[in-house]
């Protein structure tokens, strides 16, 4: 509903009543037109599965929370009118991958379980951790200080001041007055001093000075 407002110079001008707009739905994707079926790819199906796979990472394990078969949403993501379907879904996988990150990390730091038995009777076990594992998430999750390219050089920093700098964090965060992006800038100044004092040391034929 509209009312003609008149200015001065007699221009009509059409002003929006201030009437409540309709609530838009709950999803951020257009589910795919399918036949209405209790058993089917319903719209709410559609926006379940999404949600529970950005939240297990696995396709199957989402199909099944929702009654669905995996096989029938691979079929649902293969029809030609799907794409904001499969959009959706891609979108949930790399949500997802954070699981899988945080499982990574749990395996480089505790370790698998390796069960020992006898007769057939577990009688103990023991934990490998993978090596490999570890230097990757170190190299990719840490370069300043574990890339490739510092395989060959000096190590310009001083376990000092990291203590002294780790001390002055603490402090601050007990008292509840921590600035991150000052303590960055403050780690990336420790950083670039101790490269620039290595660099001096193999200039010197020595090692790194004080």
């Amino acid at each position: 509903m509209t009312d003609v407002v008149t200015l001065p110079d007699q221009t009509p001008m059409l002003r929006i009543m201030t009437q409540p707009h309709p609530k838009k739905p709950d999803r951020s994707f257009a589910p795919v037109a399918v036949r209405a079926r209790h058993d089917g790819w319903t719209t709410e199906r559609q926006i379940e599965f999404i949600k529970a796979l950005a939240e297990c990472g696995c396709v199957a394990d989402a199909a099944r929370r929702v009654g669905i078969s995996a096989e029938s949403a691979y079929r649902l993501r293969r029809r030609f009118d799907a794409a904001p379907f499969r959009l959706a879904w891609d979108a949930a996988l790399d949500f997802a991958i954070r699981r899988l990150s945080d499982a990574a990390y749990s395996r480089a730091i505790h370790g698998v379980a390796v069960p020992h038995y006898y007769k057939g009777e577990l009688v103990g076990e023991h934990r490998r951790y993978d090596d490999s594992l570890t230097r990757f998430l170190l190299r990719y999750r840490d370069p300043p200080r574990y890339a490739h390219s510092l395989d060959k050089q000096e190590y310009g920093g001083s376990d000092e001041l990291l203590a002294i700098r780790l001390a002055r964090m603490l402090n601050q965060v007990e008292g509840g007055c921590v600035d991150f992006y000052e303590a960055s800038a403050a780690q990336a100044r420790g950083e670039a001093v101790g490269a620039g004092r290595a660099r001096l040391g193999r200039r010197a034929g020595g090692h790194a000075p004080p």
